[in-house]
């Protein structure tokens, strides 16, 4: 799996980050997109710890630098994670049987009940980020932790079967051969990525990555259960969810 056209698919997939041309005619839109979501995840961490970093050096008010830290991901990916949150949202509130729930999903309008899920997680996103620490270490975590959340996230998606064959999810895993190439590389990164959490947060700061695994497991578990599989937006629910809860364990473990 050749780096950089596994890198142009994921960034034109998944971020609002711009692609030149020439790279989007050797992307590897099948694996490779996938494959590389950790990246996609660590500039996204990148942009963030940067602003965290400047705006305490400044002097910003913590609300200031809070509100900013929920925005910027939106700048970056452009809210695709935040949409599959939403409706998955929708689809489990409906307690429908498992064929309307994949409807639901599929449906691009959004429901109350994705309305209401995203204000209540920004809401204690921005508690979270007002209350976290100016150290470099700090800020920096949060590159592993957004490149976890994605490596772990994709990685249900090519160890799954999907619950929608001709979905987008299903497209971008490709053929065995395929997903079993993207499954070594994500769990390459996804070792890397939570050793690296771990050593900027602290000794503490494993239970971050830890509890990330917990709630894959469960994932896992609910979607064969639920829906009979993966889909894109089970995996943006993950990556939505797992990245709040390792900012939680971060922030209340009073590490930083």
């Amino acid at each position: 799996m050749r780096a950089v056209p596994s890198l142009a698919a994921a960034f034109a997939t998944f971020s609002r980050v711009p692609v030149p041309q020439r790279l989007l005619d050797r992307a590897d839109w099948t694996g490779g997109a996938l494959a590389a979501l950790p990246a996609v995840g660590a500039v996204q961490g990148l942009v963030s710890g940067a602003w965290l970093l400047a705006a305490h050096a400044l002097g910003v008010p913590a609300p200031v630098v809070a509100a900013v830290l929920v925005a910027l991901p939106f700048a970056v990916n452009g809210g695709i994670h935040m949409d599959g949150f939403s409706d998955v949202a929708d689809a489990r509130s409906s307690h429908a049987a498992r064929e309307r729930k994949l409807e639901i999903m599929k449906d691009p309008h959004i429901g109350a009940f994705g309305v209401m899920a995203i204000v209540l997680y920004l809401l204690m996103q921005f508690s979270l980020f007002a209350c976290w620490g100016p150290r470099e270490g700090a800020a920096l975590a949060l590159v592993p932790l957004c490149a976890l959340s994605r490596a772990l996230g994709a990685l249900s998606v090519v160890t799954l079967p999907h619950a929608r064959p001709e979905g987008m999810a299903a497209a971008l895993a490709g053929d065995d051969s395929r997903e079993r190439a993207s499954r070594r590389a994500l769990i390459v990164q996804a070792v890397l990525a939570a050793v690296l959490l771990v050593v900027l947060a602290g000794a503490r700061g494993a239970c971050a990555p830890a509890l990330a695994l917990a709630l894959f497991a469960a994932h896992r578990r609910r979607c064969l259960v639920e829906f009979g599989g993966i889909t894109g937006d089970l995996a943006g629910w993950y990556i939505q969810v797992s990245e709040l809860v390792m900012e939680a364990a971060i922030v209340l473990g009073g590490l930083f």
